[in-house]
């Protein structure tokens, strides 16, 4: 019954950010600030471009958020924003207009927003980073092909269903769970070879 209410409330909030209500999007911000940055973090790496690319999704929820049709699907929604946000840094990069949320930004129409975001000290995910092990499967998923290594991380970091990723990444069921599939194996190889390593130095 607690994570149904939970579930209605978020879905309330949602509703409010798109009357127009600024307040519930700062709480929409805090609610959902550090999924952002752990999407991020398994995507980029850099601490500064990772805290720039979350406040570009930011800017970008702002403005679409009134074209949600169904505020249950906020969070798959969300990552897809994420995700888009991460391509189009990678295809523009170099030629990235700067700009924080930090400060007042002005919308096309004239509106303008104020948020405040902080970064988020060490992600929970993190904190299971301060094993060689862990370092390795880290830098595993970063070798992988990005459209692998985004639907590992929703799957499993972010623990999304299938139907979830594949709203998110607008790809087939089938896609996702072959994507899902092959990057499990790419992993398996690589993190093989590092535990063949191991052996090896030991022996």
């Amino acid at each position: 019954m607690a994570s149904i209410n939970v579930k209605e409330e978020q879905e309330a909030l949602i509703i409010r950010c798109q009357s127009g209500d600024r307040q519930a999007f700062m709480e929409l911000v805090q609610t959902y600030q550090n999924m952002v940055f752990a999407i991020l973090y398994r995507m980029l790496k850099e601490r500064e471009e990772i805290e720039d690319l979350a406040q570009e999704v930011w800017v970008k929820v702002y403005q679409s958020i009134r074209k949600l049709k169904s505020p249950a699907a906020f969070r798959s929604w969300l990552h897809r924003i994420a995700l888009n946000a991460f391509r189009d840094r990678m295809r523009q990069k170099g030629n990235q207009i700067a700009f924080s949320l930090d400060d007042s930004y002005q919308m096309d129409n004239g509106d303008s927003i104020q948020v405040e975001m902080e970064a988020p000290g060490l992600l929970p995910e993190e904190e299971l980073l301060q094993t060689e092990w862990q370092e390795r499967l880290e830098a595993a998923i970063l070798e992988l092909p990005y459209s692998h290594r985004a639907v590992i991380v929703m799957r499993e970091i972010q623990g999304m269903s299938y139907d979830e990723i594949a709203f998110a990444m607008d790809i087939s069921l089938g896609t996702v769970k072959s994507r899902i599939a092959r990057a499990r194996e790419k992993l398996i190889v690589r993190l093989s070879e590092y535990m063949k390593e191991k052996e090896g130095s030991q022996a």
